[in-house]
């Protein structure tokens, strides 16, 4: 890994910068997941994230895959922290949320040794403490979540106040899609799902991917999932990633970031959750794992 590219993604100890926009602000949680992996889900996390914050949103991207994290993937660093040390003592959330040059920060959960959803009340309680200290200075939290149909993918996506659900055009992606939309139906009928189709050869693609599984989960489901915006089929994805840079900095007027700016300026527009019905994140992790459990 180039050393430049490691200096580029460091540890914040301290918030001098950025203030709480007000006293108890909640920011509002937004949870990026498919049921099937190698979708794009870590991409259009990160890329997702710079152009909110270009919009002047200050932005939190957790990445909440567990095992399998792919954040030095796109940014071209690993984190010298995770969420493991903030539980065991060895760090404060301060100390383990990194700073991003495109404006972004990143809060680490990728570790073996911590299943959040395994957590026991104490270090759920721990970690939502710690939050709580720093929650107020963002407008957005952004959770990349690990593939499949997990009770840790499904219980962050029920904590969310928004769900994106990333789809590619093979027929394994959308049948994975599918039942991951019914399971969060099921246990969260009021929850907002956005489909965001990936990878498509054209925009239209995406929309009538989007009209055809709209129409089955209305029907089948009593559901309706919304539109969030296509992205096509773009090398200049695949290069950015061999570059490790985010694809909006790094190719900016590329179709793939055009497109990108689409589905974030759709997101802005889209109805925002009530400020007070908004909560800490590993609060709402607590209370959802309940709910998993008497399923």
């Amino acid at each position: 890994m180039v050393i430049s590219q490691v200096q580029n993604l460091e540890a914040r100890p301290k918030y001098k910068q950025r203030q709480p926009a007000v006293q108890q602000y909640l920011p509002e949680i937004i949870t990026i997941t498919s049921g099937k992996g190698g979708v794009g889900k870590t991409n259009l996390a990160v890329n997702l994230g710079i152009l909110l914050s270009q919009r002047k949103q200050r932005v939190l991207l957790m990445d909440a895959d567990l095992q399998l994290g792919k954040l030095d993937v796109i940014l071209g660093a690993s984190p010298r922290y995770t969420l493991a040390d903030l539980v065991e003592g060895r760090k404060t959330i301060d100390e383990i949320i990194m700073h991003h040059p495109s404006g972004i920060d990143i809060l680490p959960a990728t570790s073996g040794d911590l299943d959040l959803l395994d957590a026991d009340s104490r270090m759920l309680k721990v970690l939502a403490n710690s939050f709580a200290s720093i929650q107020s200075l963002y407008d957005y939290l952004i959770v990349d979540t690990g593939a499949g149909l997990s009770p840790t993918v499904l219980t962050m996506s029920l904590g969310a106040d928004k769900v994106i659900l990333l789809v590619t055009p093979e027929p394994a992606s959308v049948s994975d899609v599918y039942a991951m939309i019914k399971v969060i139906s099921q246990k969260s009928p009021e929850l907002p799902l956005i489909l965001v189709p990936n990878r498509h050869s054209s925009l239209e693609d995406g929309v009538e991917l989007h009209k055809k599984l709209n129409l089955i989960t209305q029907k089948f489901l009593k559901t309706t999932i919304y539109y969030g915006g296509s992205i096509v089929e773009d090398n200049a994805v695949r290069q950015a990633v061999i570059r490790q840079r985010p694809f909006v900095t790094e190719f900016p007027r590329s179709q793939a970031a055009n497109n990108l700016q689409l589905v974030c300026h759709r997101l802005l527009k889209f109805p925002r959750q009530d400020i007070n019905r908004r909560s800490n994140i590993f609060d709402r992790l607590k209370e959802k794992r309940k709910v998993m459990e008497t399923a």
